[in-house]
Formats: structure tokens, sequence, C-alpha cells
């Protein structure tokens, strides 16, 4: 038994031993001494392809380094990372340090500190090593990309950000693989005094992220301008009950197979505002659990900003609200039209469901739709654009424009054109006429050519652009090479909206453009058929 116990011991030593080998690339550095500077060859070994020997030459920033965690090293020439810098140590002089683009500054360590040094466009500061207690030093400072991976926590942690921005994106792919495990926040309410900014995108492939845990009162706003993509974990706008919290989005909200959660209750607003108000966006959820079975996660619509929901469904096990603001706008693509859009209760959190009478909506399914009672008896704009048919749910009146781009608008139950309300024939019709007094065309006072829309699509699209007077209208569709492979209009057309539909069922999956051509101006756009 003996014997067996001490070749098992020889074997897995020879594992272990034969994978520390593997992990490594011939050309890669690591530190070779508790107190060194970085010039110096005597502070660096090499890896030969086989066993590390002693370095000719110090890195020069090209290549994979480890700072080992017995190691000390001052940097004390410039030095700029276009590889990664693996820092199980520590590190000084890092005001001479520059994380290049595609460089990367990984921190595999628990706790210690982040060097405070010039973070390039395309850089990224990875975070490994965090376990428990102290928070690493100085992740309070703005960075390209940020990426937390840290798959041995097992405590919560917060970043003290205040002011920061993020230039590019933010990942979080794990807190802790085990049980217990942590969560990672922005910030707290003791360290927060300016709004938090990520330019890019937020991407969440597992772990907890929210923007503070706290119970302490506080008011915080956090900035994304790009999309925020949930593919695992929980992604909360605030797991502090203490905390208001705006996050505003200015991209797409993505979440699929993952849990969105707040813990604020009736008495603190946590919400997700929809904000760019110069493009569309878009919601998808798919397989969203809310907390451990019902969780508040409201989310408004500013005014200006118009978000598609396209079929998806805020589920009535979201016990927050979906508030849609003056001015704002509504696209969905349900079958059951808001009500089956908006299913979430509004009971724990946001005051309940509000929809504006100011407010503009759209319905623009592939199947044939019911409005829904969830409408407002009175609305501004409304659009229909739904070649299989829109159904009127109550008497509604449209003070605005009533745009009829697509399909059929079934008006048996009718509704009423405000004082200043018109209909605008765009390509559909209504199933009952009415008076030619409270019907006009709409003619644009300029050129205009609206973003295909499905985009991307399989087979079939539909092209809408706007003449302000009449003109002889060309357009043509060309490949990524710049090939013409069709032309779809040569005709001469009258002053007002026009929708073209176009099948592409005889092109190749791939990108598109189609180029409209008047007698006095022209645009392009792209386009994505995928099939």
């Amino acid at each position: 038994m003996k014997t067996f116990n001490f070749f098992s011991a020889i074997l897995i030593l020879l594992l272990l031993t034969s994978t520390a080998a593997m992990a490594q690339s011939e050309g890669d550095y690591q530190s070779a001494t508790t107190a060194g500077v970085w010039s110096a060859t005597s502070t660096w070994q090499r890896f030969n392809g086989s066993s590390w020997v002693n370095a000719l030459t110090p890195p020069t920033g090209s290549e994979f380094i480890t700072i080992r965690s017995t190691d000390s090293v001052y940097i004390d020439i410039l030095v700029s990372i276009s590889d990664t810098l693996k820092n199980q140590g520590k590190l000084g002089g890092t005001l001479n340090l520059t994380i290049a683009n595609d460089g990367v500054y990984q921190h595999d360590q628990n706790n210690g500190s982040l060097p405070v040094c010039t973070w390039a466009d395309g850089s990224t500061c990875l975070v490994t090593g965090y376990v428990s207690g102290s928070k690493p030093n100085n992740a309070n400072q703005d960075f390209y990309n940020f990426e937390w991976t840290c798959r041995a926590q097992t405590q919560n942690i917060d970043l003290s950000m205040s002011g920061n921005t993020i230039r590019g994106d933010f990942r979080v792919n794990s807190t802790g693989d085990g049980i217990p495990s942590g969560r990672v926040y922005l910030t707290s309410p003791a360290a927060y005094s300016s709004p938090i900014t990520i330019n890019g995108n937020i991407y969440v492939t597992g772990g907890a992220f929210a923007s503070n845990g706290s119970s302490s009162l506080a008011s915080i706003e956090v900035y994304t301008h790009g999309n925020i993509i949930v593919t695992g974990g929980n992604f909360s706008i605030s797991r502090g009950s203490g905390t208001d919290v705006w996050w505003y989005l200015y991209g797409d909200f993505s979440v699929t197979n993952a849990t969105l959660q707040n813990s604020g209750g009736t008495a603190r607003t946590q919400m997700l505002i929809f904000s760019n108000t110069a493009a569309e966006q878009n919601i998808i959820l798919n397989n969203v659990t809310y907390g451990t079975g019902s969780s508040p996660f409201t989310m408004k619509v500013d005014s200006g900003a118009t978000l598609n929901m396209g079929t998806t469904e805020i589920s009535s096990a979201n016990t927050g609200s979906f508030i849609l603001s003056d001015g704002a706008t509504l696209a969905t693509g349900h079958p059951s039209g808001i009500n089956g859009s908006i299913q979430c209760t509004g009971g724990s959190n946001g005051g309940g469901n509000s929809f504006s009478p100011n407010a503009n909506y759209i319905f623009n399914g592939t199947s044939a739709q019911v409005t829904g009672t969830m409408l407002p008896t009175t609305v501004n704009d409304l659009t229909i654009n739904n070649s299989n048919g829109v159904t009127l749910s109550q008497a509604t009146t449209i003070n605005g424009v009533l745009h009829l781009v697509s399909g059929v608008f079934d008006n048996t139950i009718p509704f009423t054109l405000g004082p200043s309300g018109s209909i605008s024939y765009e390509g559909g019709s209504l199933l009952i006429p009415v008076s030619v007094e409270k019907s006009v065309e709409v003619i644009p006072q300029s050129f205009f050519v609206d973003q295909n829309y499905p985009n991307p699509f399989n087979p079939s699209t539909q092209i809408k652009f706007g003449l302000p007077a009449e003109s002889f209208v060309t357009i043509k569709i060309y490949d990524i090479m710049g090939q013409e492979v069709a032309t779809i209009l040569q005709e001469r057309l009258q002053a007002g909206i026009h929708n073209i539909q176009l099948s592409a069922s005889n092109l190749c999956s791939g990108v598109y453009f189609y180029r409209i051509q008047t007698e006095y101006s022209f645009d392009t756009r792209s386009m994505v058929l995928i099939k």
C-alpha cells in the first residue's frame, strides 16, 4: 500500500510538472528575483521550449510576461505591453507602463493593486485572482476594456468607481464557480459621487454583476452607450436595498438563459432607462428568470427614444413596472399586441405600468396582431406595419398621424382622429374607409431613405423612402465588393412616401447595399441577407 501511494504521488507530481510546462510557450518571460528592476537581465528568466533559463535581454513587452507571486519588479524604463503582463506579485514604477492596443494586464492575485498606468485604446485590464478580503486597489480609474473572471471568488466586492469611464467593453465571466460565490459591483454609496460611463458593451456570461449592493442611502447613475448582453449569470440594476439607481442604456438589451434581479422593493427607484433618441433600440428576452422566482426589474423608455420589442415578453414573474414616457415610441410584433409584450405586474417597484397618451405606438409583427387593451385610449402617432393585418382592440383617439405602412388595419372598433390627427397612406389600408376629409397624403419636406425592415432579412424586406417632389427614381442593389447585382426600380414617381418590397430569393447570404437615386439627391444604406 505504501509503495502504491509513493508511486501515485510521483505520478501526480509528474503530471503537475508537465501541465505547468505545457502552459508555457517558447519565448515567454517570468521574473526571477524578489527585488529587481525591469531593465536588468538578471531580473528575468526565459522559456526556451523545455525549461526556464536565464534571460539574455529584458522583455520588450511583446511577450507573455509573468511576475511570480514571490517577486517584485520595479519598472525603471518605458514599457509598452502588446501581449500579456500577468502579475502574481508586486509591480512598482507603473507610471512608466503602457498597456497597448491588444495588450492585456492580468491581475492574477487576491487583493494587491492594479497598476496606475496608461491604458491605450484596445487595451484590457483582466482580473482573475480575487477570492476574498480587501479589494484590489486602484480599480477606480479609467480603463479601455475591463474584464472580471475570478472563478475562486467567495465574497462580494465593489470597484469603488465614481466618475470613471470604461472606453471599451465591460465583461463579467465569473464571480466564483463554487459555493459560496460572490458578486462584483461597480461602486458603493461610500465611494460614489459622479456618474459612471461605459462607452462600449456590457457582457455578462456568468457570475453576478450590479451597480452596487449596499443598504445605505444613495443615488447612482450609470450610462452605457453600447449594448447590454447577458448570456448567463445574474444582472441587476442594484442589489442594494437602500440605493436609487438610474441605468441609462443607449444600445440594445439582450438577456438569454440568465437572471434579472433587483433588491430595492417599492421604496427605491431602480430602473433601466432606454435613452437613445437617435437610433432604435431593441430588447430580447429568452429564458429569463427573475430573482429566485420573482423580482422587480423596472424599465422605462425615455422621451424621444424608440424601443422595438419584437415578440419579446416581459413576464409576470417580473414584479417591476414598464414606463413609456411622453414622446417615446414603443414597437411590438407580438400577436397579442402590448398585452402580450408587457406582462410585468408593476406591483413591487416603479409605481405600476404606465403608457403615455402622448407616446407613439408601432405594430410591426409578421403574423396577425391585435393592439391589445393596454394601448391607451388616446395616442399620438399610431403605425400599422404588418402585412398580415392589425385589429384595433378598443376605441382610440389618434392625435398625431395614423401611418398605414403595410397590411389592413381592422378598424371595426372605430378610432377617432383628434383635432390635429391625420392618416398617411404609405402602402397599407383601412378595413372600413373613413371620410376623405380626415385623410391626407403626407409629402415629406426633404428626400429621405429609411433603413430597410426587417434587417437582417430572409428572403424579402421593405425599403421606405420619401420624395418631396416628383422625380425619376432608380434603385439598385450592390454586393460588398461594389458590384451591381440587381436593379429593382426605374420609373417616375409622384411626391410622397413610397414603400418598395425587395425579394432577394436569388441572392446569397451576405451584406448588400441599396442605393436610391433621384433627380435631385441620392442615399445608400446597407442591409444583411441571412439564409
